[in-house]
């Protein structure tokens, strides 16, 4: 599955790559900015069957490759009954303000140890000054679980 998302990824970004320049996006009337670099800090929560709403705190990193296409890394820690952190890397595709990543990782805890993690995810950008806020939704699937995260980035492209 995992190879699957990531072609799939992969043959979006790339068609558009050599068709659009670093500031635009052509086609579909976007003004949104485009930074080769952006981090971020995200607040949410996690919420699962034996989880009840962890807040949940973490750090981002995405690298672009072209307008459409970008590598990350992720690092977040859920605090709650079960406190665990998850550590990913995102292949993120873009078109304007969307994003939709996938991301195989590790989730990482006392009482279950290291655990594979995938995770899908999509958010929406606003630019307010030079900074994005983003709201987040992201679906973990772990240890034949289905976790629910939500919540909102806060970053700064350069």
């Amino acid at each position: 599955m995992l190879r699957t998302v990531i072609a799939f990824l992969i043959l979006l970004a790339s068609p558009r790559a050599g068709a659009e320049s670093a500031g635009e996006h052509e086609g579909h009337g976007s003004e949104h900015a485009f930074h080769r670099n952006v981090v971020a800090a995200f607040v949410g929560v996690t919420s699962e069957d034996r989880r009840e709403k962890a807040l949940t705190l973490g750090l981002e990193y995405e690298r672009r490759f072209t307008p459409t296409f970008g590598l990350g890394v992720v690092a977040e820690r859920a605090f709650g009954d079960l406190d665990f952190w998850v550590f990913a890397v995102p292949f993120a595709w873009h078109n304007g303000p969307w994003k939709l990543y996938a991301a195989p990782g590790v989730e990482d805890s006392d009482e279950h140890g290291s655990e594979f993690l995938f995770r899908v995810g999509v958010e929406y950008g606003f630019e307010v000054g030079n900074f994005e806020i983003a709201p987040q939704l992201d679906m973990d699937f772990v240890d034949g679980q289905e976790v629910l995260v939500l919540g909102v980035t806060i970053g700064k492209g350069y």
